[in-house]
């Protein structure tokens, strides 16, 4: 029975509010701003989500290869020796990769959306 009370009084007052004017007034194009800024907002999320997807599925996909080469293969200490000897190449080698994803997946394609939406 509470429940219901609440709801009928929450139901007036927003009657009540609906049906007086707005005491702030917004300036001309509030409406427009807001709705680019939204739309820009969703759309670096978008980019940083998909970016990350990728490189989720490129991580697994090196995980899957790398655990069935260390099962089926003997000469897994080789490689592991070669990862340990050169480890600051393959490290600046997959910087240099996860670089080039991110520009890719993320920085042009939002440039690019920046950019047509100035054209406009």
């Amino acid at each position: 029975m509470q429940k219901i009370d609440k709801h009928i009084m929450a139901e007036r007052l927003l009657d009540e509010v609906m049906k007086n004017p707005p005491d702030v007034k917004l300036p001309a194009g509030f409406a427009g701003r807001i709705a680019a800024k939204a739309s820009r907002n969703f759309m670096w999320r978008q980019y940083v989500v998909e970016f990350l997807v990728y490189l989720a599925a490129i991580t697994a996909i090196i995980a899957v290869l790398a655990g069935t080469y260390y099962y089926v293969s003997d000469d897994w200490h080789n490689w592991r020796n070669f990862l340990a000897d050169n480890l600051s190449i393959v490290i600046g080698i997959n910087i240099i990769g996860l670089y080039v994803l991110f520009a890719d997946r993320v920085l042009l394609q939002y440039f690019g959306y920046r950019y047509s939406r100035r054209k406009r």
